[in-house]
């Protein structure tokens, strides 16, 4: 018995499940990192408003990736006062448009 005449092949086509599954795959994820970048690209032109030593520091390291947790550990601060130093930056951010 020869088995590669009976094994199924995957084509790579537009009728391979594997392949459509891919594709739509990459679109979506695709679509999604436009989003971030139009809302990274928002934040960016934003920066320059932001007043205030504490509010600055906890900005670039928000962008930065950091948790709020570790920047309050940190800046050896509060969870409620970086909470509250984060939703400044936000009135500052949004009440300057």
């Amino acid at each position: 018995m020869h088995f590669d005449a009976a094994s199924p092949k995957a084509s790579g086509g537009k009728s391979d499940p594997v392949n459509i599954e891919v594709q739509r795959i990459v679109y979506a994820l695709n679509y999604r990192i436009k989003e971030y970048e139009q809302k990274i690209a928002e934040v960016q032109k934003r920066i320059p408003l932001v007043t205030g030593d504490r509010e600055v520091e906890v900005l670039h390291r928000l962008l930065d990736g950091y948790s709020m947790r570790a920047i309050g550990k940190h800046m050896r601060l509060s969870n409620t006062t970086i909470l509250r130093v984060r939703n400044s930056i936000v009135v500052q951010m949004l009440n300057s448009h």
